[in-house]
């Protein structure tokens, strides 16, 4: 029973480990997705200004560069949803382990000397 709970934890442990590794590519994801949207935002407000000067040359070239943000940002958002995917995954994988974990640590007898069977178990 102690070699299957230890066995258990490490691999809840390196679940959780890699949930926080997913977290933190997931919040990296999510900044640049920001970025690009923001970088969206000025080309399209870049081209408006070019237009209203006259300057289709620089309009076009700012909506290009605008049609490749979101471009980019739409690839990113595929890899967010795989992200959030794994993610959930994982998520589920650790709430398995940890039940498993405790229905082992709670349904095996201790054998410490309590009689009763309930010592550190309250």
């Amino acid at each position: 029973m102690t070699q299957e709970l230890s066995r258990l934890a490490a691999r809840l442990e390196e679940t959780r480990s890699a949930i926080a590794g997913l977290a933190r590519s997931r919040e990296r994801v999510q900044a640049q997705m920001t970025a690009l949207e923001q970088q969206e935002a000025k080309l399209g407000r870049q081209a408006a200004v070019a237009r209203q000067f006259g300057r289709e040359d620089l309009a076009r070239l700012a909506r290009a560069r605008q049609q490749e943000a979101q471009r980019q940002r739409a690839e990113l958002a595929v890899q967010l949803g795989q992200l959030l995917a794994e993610e959930a995954q994982l998520t589920s994988a650790a709430q398995r382990l940890q039940a498993r974990k405790t229905q082992i640590y709670w349904s095996a007898p201790q054998d410490d000397g309590d009689p009763f069977g309930t010592s550190g178990r309250l």
